[in-house]
């Protein structure tokens, strides 16, 4: 074995050695830094404690020892469900994290929707439509209300009745009509010119319709009674 190969096997252990060494040293600091850590934390705790004892003292409130023992045997025996709190709230503030994006979209759009609802005119109509509600309720009593609700059954019949398409046409044209007179400028008939319309179809057939519709009241009227 050469000379220069064991100068190199010595060099490599020195090598190593002050490796060690150093690792040591740091650790040996390491230690002394734990240790001045824990002293100081142990020196800040006592007078911590010393001055909550003077505070309570002051207070007048009487420190329960066992109490505080009791206590802390509970923490150390739930200590795992403690864990699994802190879990649980790291896990809902990851999914808070997660979700706010998208709680905030869904409040831009929400503000969105809401300002073109604005635009369109739906909350005035909301307004006024409440102040017509406001006009009925003040319009009519409770016991009208509860009349109405005894009849809804009629009412309801009553409705089905009228959005028959013939029957609204009717009542549409009669509205026309009606809207078209002028009470004030209305043309009147002698017997004479009664007699002389009496002679056209279509008042005929006018006066057959109105009687037809009496004719039809009495008949159901009897029908109800009966």
């Amino acid at each position: 074995m050469s000379e220069e190969f064991v100068q190199e096997q010595i060099k490599e252990i020195n090598r190593k050695l002050d490796l060690i060494l150093e690792e040591n040293e740091v650790q040996r600091q390491n230690r002394e830094a734990i240790k001045d850590l824990i002293d100081d934390v142990a020196f800040i705790g006592n007078d911590a404690f010393k001055n909550l004892v003077k505070e309570l003292d002051h207070a007048t409130i009487e420190l329960d020892t066992e109490a505080l023992k009791c206590l802390s045997l509970r923490l150390v025996r739930n200590i795992r469900s403690l864990g699994m709190v802190m879990e649980a709230l790291e896990s809902l503030s990851d999914l808070l994290k997660d979700i706010s994006p998208i709680i905030k979209q869904i409040g831009l759009d929400g503000a969105q929707k809401f300002y073109e609802l604005e635009q369109k005119g739906y909350f005035e109509i909301l307004s006024q439509v409440g102040k017509a509600i406001d006009t009925i309720m003040s319009r009519y009593k409770t016991e009208d209300f509860q009349n109405l609700s005894d009849n809804l059954v009629l009412f309801a019949d009553t409705l089905t009745n009228i959005s028959d398409p013939r029957l609204l046409n009717k009542l549409n044209i009669a509205v026309s009509a009606l809207k078209n007179i002028d009470p004030e400028n209305i043309k009147e008939y002698s017997v004479w010119g009664l007699l002389r319309q009496m002679n056209k179809p279509e008042v005929r057939k006018s006066i057959g319709f109105i009687m037809a519709f009496l004719n039809n009241i009495i008949n159901t009227e009897d029908k109800q009674n009966n």
